[in-house]
């Protein structure tokens, strides 16, 4: 059932016409582009769309040339966002050599999307409890969380990680304290995203403990 207020119109939308050419994808992009940043800084149910054309430097009319709604923009916006990582995840779980690789390797792209896609992040993070009824995001969400899972239990399986904890409570755990890093990560500041990916990775894999001689 939809909310009251809210649409199910994909973001897929007939108003498409224009997009076809160099011209049109570039102006679709920029509204995209400035729809996350917007959506992020002033929270989707905050932001109109007067907001994002002014952002995008364009008439709030023309902007329902390219998209139906303002719900059309937002699920496009973190679709484009949740594909690439889907993408990139499973490119990591193929390319490793084992569980315990790919796991690092989850963790390390993951550090590096967050760090790369911040106004994507903030959106899910700050208006999940909104974007969680699109069920194409409902199902990007549930299609990444089955990657790590799917990872962590092949780990705990072939005795690689603890098998203690489930591996969702494990997932949940690790993914809280990598997307956390949005609050405090400064691209431009003495520390690199690089050297974030090796700390976290470490401390998360290895914990703060001395290994034992």
């Amino acid at each position: 059932m939809t909310p009251p207020g809210k649409t199910t119109k994909s973001a897929t939308g007939n108003r498409r016409k224009s997009t076809g050419s160099p011209i049109g994808q570039a102006r679709k992009e920029s509204v995209l582009l400035a729809a996350a940043k917007v959506f992020a800084e002033k929270g989707f149910s905050s932001a109109t769309v007067r907001d994002v054309a002014d952002e995008a430097g364009m008439l709030s009319g023309s902007l329902y040339y390219y998209f139906d709604s303002k719900e059309a923009i937002v699920e496009q916006v973190l679709l484009e966002y949740l594909d690439t990582v889907i993408k990139e995840y499973r490119a990591a779980v193929a390319d490793a050599a084992g569980p315990a690789e790919a796991l690092r390797e989850l963790m390390a792209r993951a550090l590096l999307s967050v760090a790369r896609n911040r106004y994507q992040v903030l959106i899910l993070q700050n208006d999940w409890h909104y974007v969680q009824d699109f069920p194409s995001i409902a199902r990007g969400q549930n299609e990444i969380a089955q990657i790590w899972m799917d990872v962590i239990d092949a780990g705990m399986a072939e005795g690689s990680f603890r098998k203690e904890f489930s591996s969702r409570m494990v997932y949940r755990t690790v993914m809280g304290a990598v997307q956390a890093i949005i609050r405090w990560f400064d691209p431009h500041g003495s520390i690199s995203i690089d050297e974030i990916i090796h700390i976290e990775t470490e401390l998360l894999l290895n914990g703060v403990n001395v290994p034992a001689r």
